[in-house]
């Protein structure tokens, strides 16, 4: 378990972040195009990179052997949470109802998760949470966008493998492990180049959300009732059926933790990308991913708290 003091002083620097890129967009620092690019950055340079190195420097033959109940639980509670997603009411519009079953799956556990899992357990924290997240992965590279394309067919087992091998997070995770396993030393100047990059995931990522957070369509609305519901979902049923899946398989306690908390996350922000893609409800898609947000600030100390005198 960790600290409450560490869990307190963690919670702070991303509130702290996240009001940093509030300011800088509401300033005019930051807009569309510049949350664009951080978004890229992060996700196909200094994310990969992180993860790496998390993975070159705490992943073994023993770790990844313990680590597969780790995956089954992942499965177990996407197939939980689709089942779930099933269960909207039949009166909701389809096109709103598509959106909150992606909510309800899909978090944002990259994004926030990773940082704050980071912060209070370290970089083996980030190991599990990622080991945790591969069903989640190939779920949302086979049939993400199936929720806001209508014209969406059903991608082959080829198409789906070649998306999740080919995907820089999922190649900084067998690269690491490859150097770990053979033994293969960093030069140190690259070492020093990767550190640094990987120091800025945290930041740079928290103060993305916070930049996103300010989108004139997630704030043009007020909150409804359903958005009210899916965000209680995937901030507190989520990380509830979670824990229950990884008590009944007996994880350890820190893998317990971090797919705990990376499946506490709010509504991920591909939701809205694939949203625009499609010229599907945006509004609706902003709101949802940002009243999550902003409940998950509070949310997320409630559940790390429970966590850490479980």
């Amino acid at each position: 378990m960790f600290d409450l003091s560490v869990l307190l002083n963690v919670e702070m620097q991303i509130l702290i972040f996240f009001g940093l890129g509030l300011h800088l967009k509401k300033r005019g620092v930051t807009d569309g195009p510049i949350d664009a690019f951080l978004s890229t950055l992060i996700l196909n340079l200094i994310m990969p990179v992180n993860i790496f190195l998390s993975f070159y420097r705490s992943v073994s033959v023993a770790v990844l052997k313990e680590s597969l109940l780790l995956v089954l639980a992942g499965v177990i509670v996407v197939v939980l949470v689709l089942g779930m997603s099933r269960l909207l009411p039949k009166s909701m519009p389809l096109e709103k109802k598509r959106i909150a079953q992606y909510s309800m799956l899909i978090s944002n556990g990259s994004l926030i998760g990773l940082p704050l899992i980071e912060g209070l357990c370290g970089s083996m924290g980030v190991v599990y949470a990622n080991i945790f997240m591969i069903p989640t992965r190939i779920l949302s590279f086979s049939s993400g966008e199936k929720y806001f394309n209508t014209e969406w067919k059903p991608a082959g087992a080829l198409s789906v493998m070649k998306k999740f091998f080919f995907n820089p997070i999922t190649i900084a995770m067998i690269l690491g492990f490859l150097f770990n396993l053979a033994r293969i030393p960093l030069p140190g100047g690259l070492d020093a180049v990767f550190s640094s990059l990987s120091g800025c995931m945290s930041p740079l990522a928290l103060l993305l959300v916070g930049s996103t957070l300010l989108d004139r369509e997630s704030t043009s609305m007020g909150l409804s009732k359903d958005i009210v519901q899916i965000s209680l979902f995937r901030l507190i049923i989520a990380p509830f059926l979670t824990w229950i899946v990884g008590v009944a398989l007996h994880l350890s306690t820190p893998q317990l933790i971090a797919a705990v908390l990376v499946n506490a996350t709010p509504v991920a922000s591909t939701a809205t990308i694939f949203c625009r893609k499609y010229n599907g409800n945006t509004s609706y898609t902003s709101r949802c991913v940002f009243f999550s947000t902003v409940f998950s600030l509070f949310t997320l100390v409630l559940v790390s708290a429970t966590m850490s005198m479980g």
